[in-house]
């Protein structure tokens, strides 16, 4: 067994697996010993630590998950994640069963609840920015609609066969197959969308739930007054404090969730276990549909609000207002840059929409109709050869004759550059392998790092506005890379924030104002440059994958200890 780490900044092992769930054992290259996975490294208050998923068990309760229960030749039951399907299954089971969470996704063709997506045809305008909310008309009678159908959903798969390596079982699961074959004909583009693995989200929501904790509470609110080392990283050694510790709880704690996607596991699990109220944003208005169906399921649509960013290459701007104030923002952003980087994983064969699993960055221009849909029924550089004279301007101008550079950071901060000296000219012809040459010379330029690195320089201009800002980081290389850029907006702190704490000061002391939820009044940025003051680098450990959760902020730890005693204050009237 493996001893207690400690959970450090910028340290930790990757381990990629196709889940992060139950027991399993993992075999190092040239080790002899088994080691045990991850499991005893969750975070103390995640459930799934002390209450390992046993998928036997389960199964007799939720008999849908008989269907990719697999007999080994030694006896022993093990789950197959090769289809997202079977991801589905166990999450919807986990969910309803820990968590007393109603959850839909369109995986298993559904007459009843696709349906009822046409319904949700209704967006708000906002009276600020341009994006929209998600609303419906008559909900309460949709809502009754939504349920029976949901049921009925529920109770369609509950038939399916519970005898494991027998007749039953193996029809079931040919059924399966080919019910997801016809589908995949079809070709229905938004039905595609990314199955979470609980246990991971969960650990990210409890540690963020760490960054509210009060070690005492005392009647002394003082305001912060500056002093000369406020540069602070923060290595989570440890249990004891954090078991001492109040955190907060409650709606008042509002919580921003981007990409939120159709699962809108996040939110909902933010919001059963510590009761906080959520926004979710999203640039496709089919995962915001879904999202909304699984609000509705849990009676939750007031307390998430999900909301449609217009503009794919915006993340805080126009879904955030100058009066917000929210606690965290939350993101498990695109993790590759290209399409030939998806399913790399010759175990397992993941559905997705594109915007969840692609993020092209700044640099190629990729026509908006080819990143629509799935990755997995879009051949792309079939279509781009087949209209090769219509995208071929954009490219040329793209990897050819501009020659650009591009930065993304703020404070006049060079962050990074790419050029395209040996891009195709006009006359290259525009075959196959030229087009997949040049994508692949964009890996480094979208991706994981740019998402997050364009996360950063956007959450300069909103620096009041969001407390923490989070992000769930998959690479460990990305992790070093943004700790550096991060450190160089924090020397530029150290030597500029004086007019930034005078900010800061005056609007948490003057401005801040509450009705239902903490805002500001009358406040405006009047592009004060904002410079990082602090930043926290924690590990997450679920099963056999290890992630990181990278946070920073532009208020000080004296800021931060003032508000959440407020936050306190209220929550407890």
């Amino acid at each position: 067994m493996i001893n207690r780490k400690k959970i450090t900044k910028g340290r930790g092992n990757f381990r990629g697996a196709p889940c992060a769930y139950g027991p399993t054992q993992v075999k190092k290259k040239n080790d002899e010993k088994w080691k045990h996975n991850n499991v005893k490294l969750m975070h103390e208050r995640n459930i799934h630590k002390v209450d390992p998923i046993n998928f036997e068990v389960l199964s007799k309760k939720y008999t849908f998950l008989c269907t990719f229960l697999n007999k080994s030749k030694n006896g022993k039951l093990y789950y197959d994640f090769e289809k997202s399907t079977a991801t589905y299954f166990l999450s919807k089971a986990i969910l309803k069963e820990y968590y007393d969470i109603n959850f839909y996704l369109p995986f298993v063709q559904d007459d009843n609840m696709d349906s009822l997506f046409d319904s949700f045809s209704h967006l708000s305008n906002e009276n600020e920015g341009s994006s929209v909310s998600v609303q419906v008309k008559e909900i309460n009678n949709l809502k009754n609609v939504l349920f029976k159908a949901f049921n009925e959903h529920t109770e369609k798969l509950s038939k399916w066969g519970n005898i494991i390596g027998e007749d039953t079982f193996d029809k079931k699961k040919n059924e399966i197959k080919n019910e997801n074959e016809k589908e995949g004909e079809k070709e229905n583009m938004r039905k595609k969308f990314l199955c979470p693995c609980v246990p991971g989200r969960v650990n990210y929501i409890h540690i963020l739930a760490d960054l509210t904790n009060l070690t005492e509470i005392e009647n002394n609110t003082s305001i912060y007054k500056q002093k000369e080392n406020v540069s602070i990283t923060y290595n989570c050694e440890g249990e004891e404090n954090i078991n001492k510790s109040i955190l907060l709880y409650g709606n008042i704690i509002r919580v921003i969730d981007v990409g939120v996607g159709a699962n809108c596991i996040y939110p909902l699990l933010g919001n059963k276990v510590y009761n906080w109220s959520f926004l979710g944003v999203d640039i496709n208005v089919d995962s915001l549909k879904f999202g909304y169906i699984n609000t509705l399921l849990n009676d939750k649509e007031k307390e998430i609000i999900l909301k449609y960013q217009k503009d794919k290459n915006k993340i805080f701007l126009n879904v955030i207002k100058n009066s917000d104030l929210f606690f965290f923002s939350m993101c498990n952003p695109p993790y590759h840059s290209v399409l030939e980087e998806v399913n790399r994983n010759p175990f397992r064969n993941l559905d997705a929409n594109i915007d969840e699993v692609v993020y092209y960055g700044n640099v190629l221009n990729i026509p908006d109709d080819l990143k629509k849909g799935t990755y997995k029924t879009l051949n792309t550089y079939q279509r781009i050869i087949n209209n090769g004279e219509e995208y071929k301007d954009e490219l040329c101008k793209t990897f050819g004759e501009e020659n650009q550079s591009s930065s993304i950071f703020s404070a006049n901060e060079k962050m990074y550059s790419s050029s395209s000296n040996n891009a195709p000219t006009h006359g290259t012809q525009w075959d196959e392998e030229t087009i997949k040459r040049e994508i692949r010379s964009c890996e480094n330029v979208g991706g994981e790092f740019s998402f997050i690195m364009n996360m950063i320089n956007e959450s300069s201009t909103h620096f009041y506005n969001i407390i923490w800002f989070t992000t769930l980081v998959s690479k460990f290389k990305n992790v070093k890379l943004i700790k550096k850029e991060i450190i160089k907006s924090m020397r530029l702190y150290n030597m500029n924030k004086k007019d930034q704490v005078n900010f800061l000061n005056n609007a948490i002391k003057n401005k801040l104002h509450f009705d239902t939820f903490f805002s500001f009044e009358d406040v405006h940025n009047d592009s004060l440059p904002a410079y990082i003051s602090q930043y926290r680098i924690f590990e997450s450990y679920t099963g056999r994958i290890t992630r990181w959760i990278l946070c920073w902020s532009y208020y000080s730890e004296e800021h931060i200890d003032y508000i959440k005693r407020l936050f306190h204050a209220k929550t407890n009237n």
